[in-house]
């Protein structure tokens, strides 16, 4: 724990020799952490709470507080990924979720107790366990601990599936998966040659460049010029950026060309009002003025399209309640490819690295993808 950046915030009290972990004793790296996303309580009330969440704060709870972290981690070091169980090995009851402090006058972010152990350790360094998404990963350092949450959290993926289990996307953290190259579709992610050099030789993976070569490590924040810590001073995120944008847009242009192709079935959608966060189920829309594809994303888990419209308007609405009438066929069915194409493009649009983190692997699954749309 000496390198620059790793956090140092252990007091020994007086009596006994006893080693306290405190986030009060570093302001400067408190004064980070305050800048970071995992400073976001907000994004804790929401979902991780049981006033918001019920019984489902077992599932978001896990990675989005303090609390619901550190009652998960030993269940996940036994082997269990899932959600977080009561003493009982049952799922967790709101009583036992309340108990834990999962209520939105107790629940706390992502503090330095989430990573750090009473002694200021890392909870998790080295080798993850068994993952939610499926896989595990060996020999990362440091970066261990991020992947721990920073991943989907749906399950491992068949990449050469016929079907899509489900209507469900990525969670958005998908920085593990991008990393070792797992959990995409039209590419064989059963072998490690797909893995990141940016994983496994960097000495800590996500730390190393979020951390250990970031003046405020706190923030988590790699900066702009990280990349010359390596590659050189004429290297800049962008090269490598650019491309890979340039090839996500025309995946959305060859996804919109395949919509566009069936666009007389779509007749109804459940709308999607972003201002409000509600729902309109049966809300008619005249397929025919459908004029491209705006936006992929997700909505409480599951895939949604936002179509632009021939009068300038939008309509977000998700995969699975597309239909050609109220109640009817869905236009898009499990075994249609866009599913797994929008899974794809998913996978990058959540990593927020833009190609970065596994660059030779996002353009082969770009490009690759692209190709299975065209036949």
């Amino acid at each position: 724990m000496a390198r620059r950046g790793r956090l140092l915030l252990i007091l020994a009290l007086a009596t006994g020799g006893v080693v306290v972990f405190s986030q009060e004793q570093d302001p400067e790296k408190k004064a980070q952490w305050e800048k970071s996303a995992h400073n976001n309580v907000n994004t804790t009330l929401v979902n991780a709470t049981v006033e918001a969440r019920g019984a489902t704060a077992a599932h978001c709870g896990r990675c989005h507080s303090d609390q619901g972290f550190r009652a998960w981690l030993p269940q996940l070091m036994k082997g269990d990924p899932g959600n977080i169980k009561g003493p009982d090995g049952k799922d967790a009851t709101v009583a036992y979720l309340t108990s834990l402090g999962l209520t939105k006058d107790k629940a706390q972010p992502i503090t330095c107790t989430t990573c750090h152990d009473e002694k200021g350790n890392l909870r998790v360094v080295n080798d993850t366990y068994h993952l939610p998404s499926g896989f595990s990963v060996s020999a990362v350092g440091e970066g261990a601990i991020c992947m721990t949450c920073h991943n989907t959290r749906n399950g491992r993926q068949v990449w050469n599936a016929e079907s899509k289990p489900n209507y469900g996307g990525p969670h958005e953290a998908s920085q593990a998966d991008v990393l070792v190259g797992k959990n995409f579709y039209f590419v064989n992610d059963t072998s490690d040659v797909r893995n990141s050099s940016h994983a496994f030789f960097t000495g800590a993976a996500c730390a190393t460049c979020h951390m250990d070569m970031n003046e405020e490590s706190h923030t988590f924040k790699a900066s702009e010029s990280v990349c010359t810590n390596c590659h050189g001073q004429a290297m800049v995120p962008e090269f490598v950026q650019r491309p890979t944008r340039q090839l996500m847009t025309r995946l959305r242009v060859v996804m919109a060309s395949k919509i566009l192709g069936i666009r007389d079935r779509i007749k109804v959608v459940r709308a999607y009002d972003e201002a409000n966060a509600k729902y309109t189920d049966n809300f008619a829309v005249d397929g025919r003025n459908i004029q491209g594809l705006a936006d992929i994303s997700t909505i409480g888990g599951q895939m949604v399209f936002k179509f632009r419209m021939a009068d300038g308007s939008e309509v977000t609405t998700p995969i699975a309640e597309i239909r050609e009438a109220p109640g009817g066929k869905q236009v898009f069915a499990l075994n249609d490819p866009i599913l797994r194409a929008s899974w794809n493009y998913l996978m990058f649009k959540f990593d927020k690295s833009w190609g970065i983190h596994n660059p030779s692997f996002a353009r082969e699954v770009l490009q690759t993808t692209i190709n299975a749309l065209r036949q």
